[in-house]
């Protein structure tokens, strides 16, 4: 069974496996394949040709917080949803979330692995590698064609430059040109 909300379009040629659920306001373009599992919450748009494989949850809230006057932690509300370019690969047990007010955005051709964590108000560049278990944290952007190794992690607010390869392990705390 596969439960789908409103105001959902579908392209052709799209192939949506069982155990699918999808928000409301999402588009999928045509001759894209969702596998069994997958969540898309509400405000995705996926574009033409991208492999959303199994479990991944896209547009889920964020990690996002403020404290209080007493310092308890109140959630803050992540409304932006999630923008996927074409061509794109969403690996197993991964999870895209939702940017708090403009989208989270995955650019065309980036490939993304299983187990990867892409945190709320990222923008993620074209043809970019991001390999197992990497962690991006809220307000990345990383630019076109970098690479990220296995186990890496990016602080908050970075920014990393076109073509940069990120080695496994590394942990990411100041610009990379």
């Amino acid at each position: 069974a596969m439960h789908v909300g409103d105001d959902f379009k579908l392209g052709e040629n799209t192939f949506i496996a069982s155990q699918v659920i999808i928000g409301n306001n999402v588009s999928i373009g045509n001759s894209c394949i969702i596998k069994a599992g997958a969540i898309i919450n509400d405000n995705v748009q996926i574009g033409d040709g991208t492999v959303i494989r199994e479990h991944a949850v896209i547009g889920g809230d964020g990690f996002g917080f403020e404290r209080d006057e007493e310092g308890i932690p109140i959630r803050i509300p992540h409304l932006g949803g999630v923008v996927i370019g074409r061509d794109v690969e969403i690996g197993a047990f991964t999870t895209i979330c939702a940017g708090t007010i403009e989208p989270t955005i995955i650019e065309d051709y980036t490939k993304i692995d299983d187990h990867v964590h892409i945190a709320h108000n990222c923008h993620i560049g074209s043809k970019c590698l991001i390999t197992a278990c990497a962690e991006v944290s809220g307000s990345v952007r990383i630019e076109d064609e970098t690479w990220l190794g296995p186990q890496s992690a990016v602080i908050e607010k970075t920014h990393i430059g076109k073509k940069c390869l990120v080695g496994i392990g590394a942990i990411v705390t100041r610009r990379v040109e």
